[in-house]
């Protein structure tokens, strides 16, 4: 009887954590607008802007993952890099589900400006867009 009671105080401890986790990690539907970078330069030195465009690209282009960088602070993007390779260093615009506790954002959209002022969507190309 000891056990089975043990189990149930485990069971409602791990159940209670689980949801507590749950609430603090549901994410919110966000727009952030700043410049595209590559997390792998920028988190291992801080480099962005026009210089740093085309290594940007070519680390998205070998998968290195993208943020947007906002007064200083990027936020990881998750999706493919590829598709946004020819954006580095351009400011853009990403739609989409944030986890502010864990500073990413899945993308249904992003758009870059465009030297005019326009913006351009760019076409994801990921498995779970169609």
């Amino acid at each position: 009887m000891r056990k089975f009671i043990a189990s149930i105080a485990l069971f409602v401890m791990v159940a209670g954590v689980v949801t507590t986790v749950w609430a603090q990690a549901k994410p919110e539907d966000k727009t952030l607008e700043g410049e595209l970078v590559d997390m792998w330069c920028f988190s291992k030195g801080g480099s962005a802007g026009d210089k740093h465009a085309s290594c940007g690209e070519k680390c998205a282009k070998t998968g290195i993952p993208t943020g947007v960088l906002v007064d200083g602070k990027a936020t990881t993007l998750i999706t493919n890099p590829e598709p946004l390779a020819a954006s580095m260093g351009r400011t853009i615009k990403v739609t989409g589900k944030m986890n502010a506790d864990t500073n990413v954002i899945l993308p249904t959209k992003v758009e870059a400006k465009k030297d005019d002022g326009t913006w351009e969507e760019v076409k994801l190309k990921d498995q779970h867009h169609k």
